[in-house]
């Protein structure tokens, strides 16, 4: 189960942050952002004493460094079309779990930043358009 939330985790915060595919990262030579954000997310499920496997970390690695690959969360989708993020639940948990070992410039940080603004807008300009329909 860590293993699959560390993927998850890693898949959407470096989609969302960057708001593009793993391919497209990798053609703009990103791929290092994705990998780092995959070993900070490894690191946090190993000091909650659940240490993703080798091979796990292997196969995301691969994954997150494909050439040409379309590959975006779910996550990102929902920002695309203005929908609600589950942002506390994937990445904002794991964070927490973090603790200070996180630091200010963690790349989880960073991204879950990103998706806690985008869903203060998304709260002010709903507001915004339920005020100017009243």
């Amino acid at each position: 189960m860590w293993e699959k939330w560390v993927f998850i985790a890693t898949g959407a915060g470096i989609t969302c942050l960057m708001r593009a595919a793993v391919g497209d990262l990798v053609a703009a030579g990103a791929a290092d952002l994705a990998t780092d954000l995959l070993d900070e997310c490894a690191a946090i499920a190993t000091r909650a004493g659940f240490p993703p496997r080798r091979e796990a970390l292997d196969r995301s690695r691969r994954m997150f460094t494909a050439a040409g690959l379309p590959l975006t969360a779910s996550m990102l989708r929902d920002v695309e079309r203005g929908a609600r993020v589950e942002a506390d639940h994937v990445l904002g948990d794991l964070l927490a779990r973090a603790g200070a070992a996180a630091g200010d410039r963690s790349m989880l940080r960073t991204a879950y930043a990103h998706l806690k603004a985008y869903e203060a807008r998304r709260a002010r300009e709903t507001a915004a358009h339920t005020a100017n329909e009243g």
